[in-house]
């Protein structure tokens, strides 16, 4: 009978070290993984803010560049109809954005938004410029349209979009 309770006693002690040694183990293991997720994570980080920073440089560069002022000083109004001018306007403001439309999976929904936003807001302002235009009336009137409307503007048509870019840039680091 002794034989059987030294026995038992050493399989218990057996249990309470393997219980003991397979706790330790996992714990060791979930913080390995920890470790692991955090290494991760940051390495993610690194290789992915100059990407994010680029789309907002190139963001911010594309609302410069469909800038109305911006586009007058582009694009010549010498020798075309307003109905041309404003087309060739637009057909930039278009191109310029098919150009940047990949950027949009880098930035937020808010700064996309913004983004969109002042583009048609841009659109639109050409548009309504050119609205009561007369038949006749020559593309040098259009740019000269467009530049009196955006000097009576309280805001700017990017300036909403410009300031997010650059917040959420500044969030970056």
């Amino acid at each position: 009978m002794e034989g059987i309770y030294v026995v038992l006693l050493s399989l218990a002690s057996a249990a309470i070290v393997l219980v003991a040694v397979v706790v330790v183990l996992n714990k060791l293991d979930a913080r390995q993984q920890r470790e692991a997720k955090v290494r991760l994570a940051l390495e993610q980080r690194r290789v992915a803010l100059p990407i994010r920073l680029q789309a907002y440089e190139r963001l911010a560069l594309l609302l410069e560049r469909i800038a109305p002022e911006a586009l007058l000083m582009r694009i010549s109004p010498m020798g075309k109809s307003a109905k041309e001018y404003e087309a060739e306007l637009l057909e930039q403001v278009r191109e310029e954005w098919n150009h940047n439309l990949s950027q949009q999976i880098y930035v937020s929904e808010e700064a996309w938004a913004r983004v969109r936003e002042a583009r048609g807001n841009i659109t639109q302002f050409i548009n309504i410029c050119n609205k009561d235009n007369p038949a006749q009336a020559t593309g040098n009137e259009l740019a000269q349209m467009i530049l009196a409307a955006l000097l009576k503007l309280e805001t700017h048509p990017t300036a909403q979009a410009q300031a997010t870019l650059r917040q959420e840039a500044s969030e970056l680091f």
